[in-house]
């Protein structure tokens, strides 16, 4: 009769195993610096680059994004667009429906600048600047 015999062997021991740990925890230490760096990059500007809620945006900077929208739709409609909150600094119009403003806006006791280039029905990128 034949026996048959599981022979198992530790896997990772010894000095490859010892490797891949190590290469395991640099991995992961630097998807973490990497995600916190991408993070601190997004809370800089969170309304630029998209991303208005939390852990990037505080309630200021979501209510920037309402007043953003807000400005955005009223020049599109080419209403006026300065109100309480929003001081329009400049503005300029192209012929190809492009609208450039650089406005002031004041949100939750705060006074914020910012620059926004709004092209058509649905283009709109902004960005913050000094005032």
């Amino acid at each position: 009769m034949n026996r048959r015999v599981l022979v198992l062997t530790e896997r990772g021991s010894g000095r490859e195993g010892r490797r891949r740990r190590i290469l395991a925890v640099l991995a992961v230490l630097g998807a973490v610096a990497g995600s916190w760096g991408v993070g601190q990059v997004l809370a800089s500007d969170p309304i630029a680059y998209g991303v208005p809620f939390w852990p990037f945006a505080d309630h200021v900077d979501r209510a920037e994004q309402r007043l953003l929208s807000d400005v955005a739709a009223a020049a599109r409609a080419g209403q006026f667009v300065g109100s309480d909150e929003v001081e329009v600094v400049d503005r300029t119009s192209k012929d190809d429906g492009v609208v450039y403003l650089r406005m002031r806006m004041h949100v939750d006791g705060e006074t914020r600048c910012r620059e926004a280039i709004i092209r058509g029905l649905s283009g709109l990128s902004s960005r913050r600047v000094d005032c």
